[in-house]
């Protein structure tokens, strides 16, 4: 992981140096960071006047240049980028695989279809052209179509967490909760300390009303993190909603949750100023 105010000042030098900027796009590859058009400009200038510097990363870059183009738009380099890697690597699957990206972006969906079906005819394991199919249907709104696929490639690689990701996404976008529910079952099967796979799964419970599991879950999210705010706020509100749900049957335990869940929040908001104040209001209200 980058240091804080580490990608800051290498963006900053990055516009003063060549090193610097063959560097921030290194970075920019290793740590996924999306900012096309800061690729665009530097990867730009950097393919246009310094190629000997660049030496055997000038392919690496010029691909990265080409998918950023292709992400805001910027057509001349798109062209151009394209043409240089065909004319470089005319037999290359991975290029093959950028042309079906050029087509998209271009709209020319049936060609695209076709380079990706014709790379998967010859690599069926080809998972990342597998995925740029179901990233077409999802570009196209075709939401049902898109579930249909990712459930057929997750029958071959059914431990790709990005895609059962997806999957769930997709579901909740289509508000079939409890099968995204089953989707982040899968996601913190595979890992069970992930903050973000636990709180989701949490919220995602007590969305379809299973308050009981939803606790456990928040519960176990503010003893991986006590400081955690979603945790927490999560917690307040499936305790108010178990509460809710048996009046007549005061539960010792969830008294005993509900306070331990104020008592944090107050601690993490005193002193926060004036919404600090309000959010221990709300939580004393009640």
């Amino acid at each position: 992981a980058m240091e804080p105010g580490e990608y800051e000042a290498l963006s900053a030098r990055a516009y003063g140096s060549s090193a610097a900027a063959i560097e921030l796009l290194q970075a920019m590859r290793t740590h996924k960071i999306r900012q096309p058009e800061l690729v665009v400009k530097h990867g730009g200038r950097l393919i246009n006047t310094s190629q000997r510097k660049l030496g055997s990363e000038l392919w690496t870059v010029m691909e990265q240049v080409f998918l950023a183009a292709v992400e805001i738009g910027a057509d001349d380099w798109r062209d151009y980028c394209i043409k240089q890697l065909s004319k470089k690597f005319p037999s290359s699957v991975r290029v093959e695989r950028l042309k079906g990206v050029n087509q998209e972006s271009l709209e020319q969906w049936g060609q695209a279809k076709k380079t990706y079906e014709k790379i998967l005819a010859d690599k069926p394991e080809d998972t990342a052209t597998r995925k740029r199919l179901i990233a077409m249907l999802k570009q196209r709104g075709q939401v049902v179509q898109a579930i249909e696929a990712i459930n057929q490639y997750l029958e071959t690689f059914s431990t790709d967490g990005d895609v059962w990701h997806e999957l769930a996404e997709l579901y909740i976008e289509a508000g079939s909760l409890q099968r995204a529910v089953f989707c982040f079952e899968e996601l913190i099967v595979a890992n069970p300390r992930s903050m973000y796979h636990i709180l989701s799964y949490a919220e995602l419970l007590y969305s379809v009303g299973d308050f009981e599991l939803s606790r456990k879950y928040y519960s176990l999210a503010a003893y991986l993190d006590g400081s955690s705010l979603r945790a927490l706020w999560g917690l307040f509100a499936v305790n108010m909603a178990l509460t809710e749900k048996d009046k007549t049957n005061a539960n010792a335990k969830i008294s005993q949750l509900r306070q331990f869940t104020i008592d944090r929040l107050k601690l993490a908001y005193g002193g926060v100023g004036a919404h600090g104040k309000l959010a221990v209001e709300m939580l004393t209200s009640g």
